[in-house]
């Protein structure tokens, strides 16, 4: 064996080295061709040369191979084993990078469904097995909902759950409640049960209550129209982000957004103009999943997943959707911290819970004023839009004075406060490990449909962008937009709830400007502007104007405040038919019951629901005498008071049979 090697260890190492460099030439070549349009004439040159560079090395190895003196060889071969890993590396490190974006783009064919059976966390119970005959609440209101109704009844016959054990709940906040004060001992509940009802029922510490005792996911074929092709650089496109609040380690491509945090953006290559709108999270608008009924845009993501977010704003807007980016906010934290924190002004101090959703020792406190917030504070910057008894009674009122400032359009701006800082600590990026480190968290926190094999549309845009403008900064205009509307308390799945109807006017010139950027209508040119220096300059947000409120509530009928006249003038003039019940009461004319309930929307309401029965008193109820106490007869021989006389005969009862005539009156229908 020595011999052998003794003899060929040239051809050996000639042979090895010929393969290594061959192997590292091809995938440094294959990693550099994923980059499809991406400076093409560059990357040709560049493997010409790579190519060129190989054919010279193996040329030389050859040569020094024939030569009696092993120096040159040896120089040769440690030339190509030094070169060969460099490329190697180069080429890993851009496949690595081209790997981690593909895992945040592409298509995403099916959306995952997940519902829970859930107990009080003092609850010995560890699995289905130890339900028994207890009994088990569950949402029965809305059918469409497809992890509260159809993955909760899948729940039910997979396990073999007795049906007669299930008590029925129009609504997950009652159903929640109940499980938390023990009232019923299991429920079944959308799995983001926290999120979809914890802030309604009013229990901050829901998961501190409550916990887990089975799961079962299903996959739902998503109903979003990806895009086929991507559009050319020079069109105008539109971007909506979804901010997932989760603290689930799935990647975001397995996670639904709740529709809490929507950010609209459209953009145009041509102006480099942009406009963005958040969305709050309790818009009242149709829903495509809830057969266009309105709810809140928040509600979206629970009964239908993306697709009904995407396609419900698409309605509402008039406008198409082209491109989607989920981001899990729990990524906020590694990206913050990874760029060395984000600078913000922080108007007021608060408190909020950790990216864990843990509050007590993990409660993040941030005070007022400018500053670099780490992760955890920009997350809960992100997040916070309101002051509740709870803060007030663990944060102390230092961070709780200013409850009247915090509500959704604030948690809309403190968003996109946090997004532009993020943007400007990108700028300074000049670490390999940072950009790998950014990476890892994105590929795991962000998917958006845009196709990877057209990522060099993005890359020629981002350079035409760059040559239109002196530095990053002014590389393009953001127009803010606002949805402006009112208060509004509604009812739909057996609860009462805020809600906020937009203004028409409002509406309209957020349209009308998204479509003038995207060049579908024509921009009517600014001919005067005045402008004094003694007026501070206020930014003019487009949208921030009022209107008549058109939301059409059913009244209140039950009472005596309203009249059957009025009940059967409003439901001729909202097309609704009345059917009226007769009944007896203490009072003619009042009515003592309705079919719909109260405050529910006469929009909402189609086929047999356009139909309201009222109960109304058309006959007195008969008094019923109060019976006299008959009076029990004295025992003989029984020793009196001086004073009393002695009762031989005891009363008659007259009240016996008072009531025999009375009876109660007949209910009859009597239809308008």
């Amino acid at each position: 064996m020595k011999k052998f090697f003794k003899k060929n260890w040239k051809k050996l190492i000639q042979t090895f080295l010929t393969i290594y460099l061959l192997f590292s030439t091809c995938y440094l070549i294959f990693a550099v061709i994923l980059y499809k349009g991406i400076e093409t004439v560059i990357r040709v040159v560049g493997c010409i040369t790579i190519i060129d560079i190989m054919l010279l090395l193996l040329a030389l190895l050859a040569k020094f191979k024939r030569k009696i003196l092993a120096r040159g060889f040896v120089i040769v071969s440690v030339v190509i084993l030094v070169y060969s890993s460099g490329i190697l590396f180069a080429g890993h490190t851009i496949n690595n990078i081209y790997d981690k974006i593909d895992k945040m783009t592409g298509e995403a064919d099916v959306e995952t469904f997940s519902t829970s059976i859930i107990t009080h966390k003092d609850s010995t119970a560890k699995s289905v097995a130890d339900i028994g005959n207890n009994k088990i609440g569950m949402i029965t209101s809305d059918e469409e909902d497809y992890e509260a109704y159809t993955l909760a009844n899948q729940i039910i016959s997979k396990n073999k759950l007795n049906k007669n054990n299930v008590i029925s709940y129009e609504n997950g906040v009652a159903l929640l409640k109940d499980v938390v004060n023990k009232k019923i001992a299991f429920a079944i509940l959308p799995t983001n049960y926290e999120d979809r009802y914890g802030e309604d029922s009013g229990i901050e510490n829901v998961d501190e209550l409550t916990k887990v005792i089975l799961t079962e996911t299903d996959q739902k074929k998503q109903e979003i129209e990806s895009p086929t092709k991507v559009k050319n650089i020079n069109d105008p496109f539109t971007v909506l982000i979804m901010g997932i609040d989760s603290t689930s380690n799935k990647p975001v491509k397995q996670l639904r957004s709740q529709g809490d945090a929507l950010l609209l953006v459209t953009f145009n290559p041509n102006t480099t103009n942009a406009t963005i709108l958040s969305v709050p999270r309790d818009t009242y608008m149709p829903l495509s999943c809830n057969s266009n009924r309105r709810r809140k845009i928040t509600d979206a993501g629970g009964l239908g997943g993306d697709s009904c977010i995407i396609n419900s704003l698409q309605n509402f807007f008039d406008i198409k959707i082209d491109y989607y980016v989920k981001v899990n906010f729990t990524a906020v934290v590694k990206l913050v911290n990874a760029l060395g924190g984000v600078e913000v002004d922080v108007p007021y101090a608060f408190c909020e819970q950790n990216s864990q959703r843990k509050w007590g020792k993990n409660t993040v406190y941030v005070k007022a004023g400018k500053q670099t917030l780490n992760g955890e504070q920009a997350l809960a910057f992100a997040r916070h839009r309101k002051v509740t008894s709870y803060m007030v009674s663990h944060c102390g009122s230092s961070y709780t004075t200013h409850a009247d400032y915090w509500n959704d359009f604030v948690r809309g701006q403190n968003q996109q406060a946090i997004i532009k800082g993020l943007m400007k600590k990108f700028k300074d990026i000049d670490s390999y490990s940072t950009v790998m480190d950014l990476l890892d968290t994105l590929s795991t926190n962000v998917y958006t449909n845009y196709p990877t094999e057209s990522l060099s549309e993005l890359y020629k845009l981002g350079k035409n962008m760059l040559k239109k403008s002196a530095s990053v900064d002014e590389a393009f205009n953001m127009q803010r937009l606002k949805l402006n509307g009112y208060n509004a308390m509604i009812y739909y799945s057996g609860l009462i709830l805020y809600n906020y109807p937009i203004y028409d006017s409002s509406k309209n010139a957020v349209i009308k400007a998204m479509k003038q950027n995207l060049d579908i209508l024509p921009v009517t040119p600014i001919k005067r502007f005045n402008y004094s220096i003694k007026n501070k300059y206020e930014e003019y947000i487009i949208g921030n104007t009022t209107g008549a409120k058109s939301l059409n509530l059913v009244p209140d009928f039950v009472g005596d405040k309203l009249t059957i006249d009025y009940a059967r003038s409003w439901a001729s003039q909202n097309n609704i038919n009345i059917v009226v019940k007769e009944t007896a009461g203490s009072k003619i004319g009042l009515i003592v019951k309705q079919s719909i309930h109260e405050r529910t929307d006469v929009d909402n309401l189609s086929g047999s629901q356009r139909t309201l029965t009222l109960t109304v008193v058309t006959s007195l109820l008969q008094e019923t005498p109060t019976p006299t106490p008959e009076e029990d007869p004295t025992e003989p021989d029984t020793p009196t008071d001086d004073n009393s006389n002695s009762n031989d005969n005891s009363n008659s009862n007259n009240s016996s049979n008072a009531n025999d005539n009375s009876s109660n009156v007949p209910e009859a229908d009597t239809s308008n």
